[in-house]
């Protein structure tokens, strides 16, 4: 987690520097490799920046990719039903975990999306909620546990999967 907030810090620091350089592909392009030597250097592992993803490999072959405004296509997003009433800001993807934040969600699409996932993701439930925020959490028995945190007034959704270590 320290190395996924060091990585939005020096990428933050690097984006207030370099964003009046990007006009062009050329640039985009220099400005790319720049900002993964800076990375790497800052974090110690492999960067690749591809226009708005970003996929960091470590020394011992794990793997986070970070950043692209669609649904993960990896074995773990299939696990759970794809949302597809929002957008997609985000996502972050590795071998056992993922998130994916959306926005411009409507609360009856978040409440039918929350059914869905409770048909499965029933043992171990938790669920909480509040005039302005609904978090529910639970696995189906066997690996994978899900994890909603829906901000109504923002229209905000965050979701979590993992698949417990074997």
């Amino acid at each position: 987690m320290k190395r996924v907030l060091a990585f939005f810090l020096v990428c933050t620091c690097l984006l207030v520097s370099i964003l009046p350089l990007s006009g062009c592909n050329i640039k985009k392009k220099v400005t790319e490799a720049a900002t993964e030597k800076i990375v790497e250097k800052a974090l110690g592992d492999k960067v690749d920046i591809d226009g708005d993803t970003v996929t960091i490999k470590g020394d011992e072959g794990e793997e986070m990719t970070i950043g692209g405004g669609e649904w993960p296509d990896s074995e773990l997003a299939k696990k759970i039903p794809k949302f597809t009433k929002g957008t997609v800001v985000t996502a972050v993807t590795e071998a056992d975990s993922m998130m994916v934040f959306l926005e411009k969600v409507e609360e009856g699409d978040f409440e039918s999306y929350l059914e869905q996932i409770k048909k499965t993701y029933s043992q171990d439930p938790y669920e909480s909620r509040t005039d302005e925020m609904v978090i529910y959490g639970g696995n189906d028995g066997d690996q994978i546990t899900v994890a909603l945190n829906f901000v109504s007034g923002e229209g905000a959704l965050g979701i979590t999967v993992t698949r417990e270590a074997q």
